[in-house]
């Protein structure tokens, strides 16, 4: 892919610095083993990202209004790279399609060339900025309510007013603690029934 590219520079952060790796590379790779994220979304001549999917990059990238290609490895990297590829600025892109360079090129050429996906992620940006309530705001105010009233009923989790079976699952330990002891008899009841059936059967062969 990067071969196919030669016209784009392409800044890879890359956990180590390697010599000998970087000098496999195209000249229009550069490795970084550390690259100050917002400061290169905010770069007006970044044209597309790459990113894994995690929700502080998906946030970064949302409030920067860049395109971006989303590969999730894991946990809720999958649902962020969706939720951002449905608001049209980006392309979830499948990890095991990674050694797809023909693909991979398309994608990156797609995205250079088609003004819809910059124009997708500029309206993303534009959504957050005019939200009806401030992130920054609300959470100001729920923290100088919780400052104002710390002993409100609503500050007190419900759990703190249960009993000390409830508050700490008893119940369900002592259920589940009975289940396995049941199934665990019923195992041993079993092997112990199909031993003796099978050394009776070789004792009357015998």
């Amino acid at each position: 892919m990067f071969e196919n590219l030669q016209n784009i520079t392409f800044i890879w952060k890359y956990e180590k610095d390697d010599v000998e790796f970087e000098k496999t590379l195209p000249k229009n790779v550069n490795l970084k083993k550390w690259v100050p994220q917002p400061a290169l979304l905010a770069d007006k001549r970044l044209k597309v990202f790459v990113t894994h999917g995690g929700l502080g990059s998906i946030m970064e990238l949302a409030y920067a209004g860049k395109p971006a290609i989303v590969v999730p490895i894991f946990g809720d990297q999958h649902h962020n790279a969706v939720m951002l590829e449905r608001h049209g600025g980006a392309v979830a892109y499948d990890k095991f399609e990674l050694q797809d360079g023909e693909k991979l090129t398309r994608v990156i050429n797609d995205m250079m060339s088609n003004q819809r996906y910059n124009k997708n992620a500029k309206v993303l940006l534009e959504v957050l900025h005019n939200q009806p309530i401030d992130p920054k705001m609300n959470l100001m105010k729920h923290l100088e309510f919780a400052i104002k009233f710390p002993n409100h009923r609503s500050q007190v989790p419900s759990i703190n007013e249960e009993g000390i079976i409830s508050h700490y699952y008893l119940d369900v330990i002592a259920f589940l603690v009975a289940l396995f002891g049941v199934f665990a008899y019923i195992f041993v009841r079993l092997i112990q029934k199909l031993f003796a059936a099978f050394f009776i059967k070789k004792t009357k062969n015998d």
